[in-house]
């Protein structure tokens, strides 16, 4: 036959001759095969441009080296583009997260440093901030305004003028006219109660 084996009747010995015979043959083939194949998968040769052959493990290496001084070069760059105040917010940030990292996850409405921290809080869009003191004589700082200096007209509400007020009256008159018609009215008032009582 064509693959190396007889032809005919042929007893179950001859059979397993045969077929041991065709697998060493196949066996021996295969590893030849793979030898010629390893001789001929010789490792790749990259070149540059010019034609000079270039190792990639220190082409590698040197790029790796590059990036990583890009990185620090950006990180340096990064920290000197903050201001101080970004600084302290971070150290702040460090040191608040090192703090809860010991306290317990679930914290309830009676935990009371929760309650202070959120009373301390500032909110810019806050109505009642003006009225709470308390926190701000609690961090040592207090708001003082100006105020004018100086004799002013009385209003209505009694209400002083700003500070930066130059003293000159730019109204139309209308408070004067109402303060001096209570004025007068609290007067006769005052004059029709002793009339009436006169007799007594």
């Amino acid at each position: 036959m064509s693959n190396g084996q007889r032809a005919g009747v042929l007893t179950k010995e001859e059979i397993k001759a045969e077929a041991e015979k065709a697998r060493l043959a196949e066996k021996r083939a295969m590893e030849r095969l793979k030898r010629e194949h390893q001789e001929e998968a010789v490792e790749t040769v990259y070149r540059d441009v010019s034609g000079r052959k270039v190792d990639i493990k220190v082409k590698k290496a040197e790029e790796a080296r590059r990036r990583r001084e890009e990185i620090e070069k950006e990180a340096k760059r990064m920290e000197w583009g903050k201001g101080l105040v970004q600084r302290r917010a971070a150290e702040e940030e460090k040191r608040r997260l090192m703090e809860e990292k010991d306290k317990p996850l679930a914290r309830y409405a009676d935990d009371a440093e929760l309650n202070q921290e959120l009373k301390e809080k500032e909110r810019w869009n806050d109505p009642a901030a003006g009225f709470l003191t308390k926190r701000s004589i609690s961090k040592g700082k207090r708001l003082v305004r100006p105020t004018y200096k100086g004799a002013w007209k009385p209003n209505r509400f009694m209400i002083p003028p700003g500070y930066r007020w130059d003293g000159v009256d730019r109204s139309t008159g209308f408070e004067d006219n109402l303060l001096l018609q209570k004025n007068q009215a609290k007067s006769r008032a005052a004059e029709a109660h002793a009339w009436s009582t006169e007799d007594m």
